[in-house]
C-alpha cells in the first residue's frame, strides 16, 4: 500500500477493493505509524466474517464508531478451521470472498489478512491499536485471550451480541433443511452478488487483462 492509495481511503475517495487490504506485518506497522503520527485513532477488530450477516455489519459499525479509522484483520481458512474443528464446512465463503465482501462493506477502511500460518495475536502486537473491540460472545472476550493482548491495546472493548443470528446457527439450520446442497447454492449467490457489486471500471480492466 502506498501513501497515496492510503490518502484516497482517508479522503473517502473510490479506490479498488484491493487497494484497502494489507498483507503482511510490515506493512500494517508502516501504515499503523503512519496513521498515529498524523493523529488517527486506530480501531480495531478481528473474525472469521463468514456469511456476513446484520450482526457483522451493526458489530464493524459500532468498532469504526470507536475511532477514527478502522483496521479489520480476517482470519485464514487454515485458522477458522481450528478454531470450529466440529464443522467440517466452515468456512462457507473462502479468504478471498471475505476479504472483498469486508472491502464494500462501509465502515471497514483497511483489511488485513491473516498469512497462513501466523499467529493472529502479531496483528494486535505490531498494530497496537488505540481500541481494541471484541465480542462477548466470541473466545476472544475471554480473559485467557485478553491477557495476551491487553498490553497492546489502548482499551478493550467488549460489546454484547448485536443480533439474534450466527453463522453457525444459520449453517446448522441450513444442513438441517437441505444440507451441502443449499451451502453450494449459498456459495454461488455470493459469487454473483460480487461480481455485481464490482465497478464497471473495475469489470473492464479484469475483461482488457483476460484477452
Amino acid at each position: 500500500m502506498t501513501l497515496v492509495q492510503l490518502g484516497k481511503i482517508l479522503r473517502k475517495e473510490d479506490v479498488e477493493w484491493g487497494d484497502r487490504v494489507i498483507n503482511n506485518l510490515e506493512e500494517l506497522a508502516e501504515v499503523a505509524k503512519y496513521l498515529r503520527a498524523s493523529g488517527f485513532l486506530i480501531a480495531s477488530t478481528t473474525g472469521v466474517w463468514d456469511l456476513l450477516h446484520v450482526g457483522h455489519c451493526r458489530y464493524l459499525g459500532m468498532t469504526r464508531a470507536t475511532g477514527h479509522i478502522s483496521i479489520v484483520e480476517v482470519d485464514t481458512d487454515e485458522v477458522v478451521r481450528q478454531r470450529k474443528p466440529d464443522n467440517i464446512l466452515r468456512p462457507i465463503v473462502p479468504m478471498d470472498e471475505r476479504l472483498e465482501m469486508l472491502a464494500w462493506s462501509r465502515p471497514v477502511d483497511l483489511i488485513y489478512q491473516l498469512v497462513q500460518g501466523e499467529d493472529p495475536i502479531e496483528f494486535i502486537r505490531v498494530m497496537r491499536p488505540d481500541v481494541f473491540v471484541v465480542s462477548e460472545t466470541s473466545q476472544d472476550s475471554k480473559e485467557e485471550y485478553l491477557s495476551l493482548v491487553r498490553e497492546y491495546c489502548g482499551r478493550i472493548e467488549i460489546l454484547p451480541a448485536q443480533a439474534n443470528v450466527s453463522t453457525t446457527e444459520r449453517v446448522r439450520q441450513m444442513m438441517m433443511a437441505g444440507g451441502v446442497e443449499k451451502l453450494i447454492a449459498v456459495r454461488d449467490l455470493l459469487d454473483r452478488m460480487l461480481e455485481a457489486a464490482r465497478s464497471p471500471e473495475a469489470q473492464l480492466k479484469e475483461e482488457f487483462n483476460h484477452d
